[in-house]
């Protein structure tokens, strides 16, 4: 046989080998892209105590929070990385995310929760920075140490996380999964490098679309924490104000004599303001 002819036929052999492994590898590899299952936590934990009371207008908000400071020890000094991720107040460490927490905590009276992973994140920068792009590129959902009793109780929930390779950290979508936020007010809040929120309300508000997810979230760069009691006390009141219209706006479209006197152009631009 011609050895042409030979070649041809081995080539020809050779693609479709290829094309078929390549097939199988593609399916596997789309089959690990799809999330992992989110699973409830063990146990249950309290948050707030006995005397939490709701706010001024009869809601009760919860501020809960993710960090990884990447040491607990104000005596050492400090990699560029861990002072990064942390900022000493009163002669301790805290994480940014949590520090900003435990002011919105201070200034709403809300009660605090913070998300805890089943397995402990590393507090390697190097490491952890690989494992957060692994988690993100699997869609992994890691396991939360604790659940929150009585979620049901809250009305409003503040939400903190760092921005991890322009996303929130995988367990929040956790979180977000684990719990029935329908009807909620979610007030999200991050800090970060140098990416702002980096889409992540859009994100928040696509999982979270039957609750009122706020646009006005509060973001600061982790070079300016010590500014951080400022910045957030004035964002809180300008949220304040903006609950304050928005309910405001709900009476007005539910007064039955309002629909019926406004001029149709100005109730269709209330209705636009609520969405």
């Amino acid at each position: 046989m011609n050895k042409k002819i030979i070649t041809g036929i081995i080539a020809v052999i050779v693609i479709a080998i290829v094309g078929v492994g390549g097939y199988f590898l593609l399916s596997n590899k789309r089959a690990t892209d799809a999330p992992t299952e989110t699973k409830q936590p063990d146990e249950e934990v309290k948050v707030g105590n006995e005397d939490s009371k709701p706010n001024k207008d009869g809601k009760k908000s919860l501020v809960v929070y993710f960090s990884v400071p990447k040491t607990d020890d104000p005596n050492k000094k400090m990699t560029t990385e861990e002072e990064n991720s942390a900022i000493v107040i009163d002669g301790k460490v805290l994480g940014n995310a949590q520090y900003a927490a435990m002011l919105i905590r201070e200034f709403t009276g809300g009660d605090l929760y913070r998300i805890e992973p089943k397995t402990p994140y590393t507090t390697n920068h190097r490491d952890l920075v690989t494992l957060a792009k692994e988690e993100q590129n699997k869609d992994v959902r890691p396991e939360i140490k604790n659940k929150i009793s009585k979620f049901d109780e809250y009305d409003i929930i503040y939400v903190g996380y760092p921005i991890w390779w322009s996303d929130m950290p995988q367990i929040l979508y956790t979180f977000f999964e684990l719990y029935d936020f329908n009807g909620k007010t979610v007030i999200p809040f991050s800090t970060h490098g140098g990416s702002g929120l980096a889409g992540t309300v859009s994100t928040i508000k696509n999982k979270l679309s039957g609750s009122y997810v706020e646009s006005n979230a509060f973001t600061m760069s982790r070079n300016d924490m010590e500014s951080a009691p400022e910045e957030i006390k004035s964002w809180l009141k300008e949220i304040e104000k903006l609950e304050n219209s928005i309910e405001r706006r709900k009476k007005l479209l539910a007064n039955e004599n309002y629909f019926a006197k406004a001029p149709q152009n100005l109730v269709k631009e209330e209705r636009e303001k609520l969405k």
